[in-house]
């Protein structure tokens, strides 16, 4: 064990402090934002500066905004999307499909994360995992929504697409 490790001691006022925020996270579901007292609307804020940087196309301003979210709200599905969207401009379709894949979790009936999910996955020559991607949307997505109908058609296109390039 090294000294550093073996000479590390916390005073009972700062454990009690760290046992108090892992009860917050772990029973409580809380979220870093939460944790240090950043607003739903501070978060917001930050999110739209984010867009405002991916909508002029400063990718990598909008990767820092978006890495920061998703660390102090896990839980925000759009972050991850958005994160996602960043990744999948800037080629990283890997990091891209990863952050869908959060996204689609915390949000099984949103039918966004999966489309992109497909692009990506088409964008690595993976077709059998597009496909399935394309599936989620099927199976998860309502098809009575004007998004679940966009997104289905979208989805039903590509799909095409891909067996054409199959034949």
């Amino acid at each position: 064990m090294s000294d550093t490790i073996k000479d590390f001691s916390v005073d009972e006022t700062t454990m009690k402090e760290i046992e108090a925020a892992a009860k917050k996270v772990f029973n409580d579901g809380a979220t870093l934002g939460e944790l240090k007292g950043i607003t739903v609307n501070e978060l917001d804020a930050v999110y739209q500066m984010g867009y405002g940087f991916y909508q002029t196309g400063r990718y990598d301003d909008a990767d820092k905004v978006f890495r920061f979210l998703v660390l102090f709200d896990h839980l925000e599905p759009k972050y991850w999307t958005a994160l996602g969207a960043v990744q999948q401009m800037k080629k990283n379709f890997s990091g891209a499909v990863t952050s869908y894949g959060y996204a689609a979790f915390l949000d099984l009936k949103n039918p966004k994360p999966p489309y992109y999910a497909a692009e990506c996955y088409l964008a690595m020559g993976d077709t059998a995992n597009a496909a399935s991607a394309l599936a989620a949307i099927e199976e998860y997505c309502p098809a009575d929504t004007e998004l679940g109908k966009e997104y289905r058609a979208k989805a039903a296109a590509l799909q095409e697409k891909m067996t054409a390039i199959k034949e």
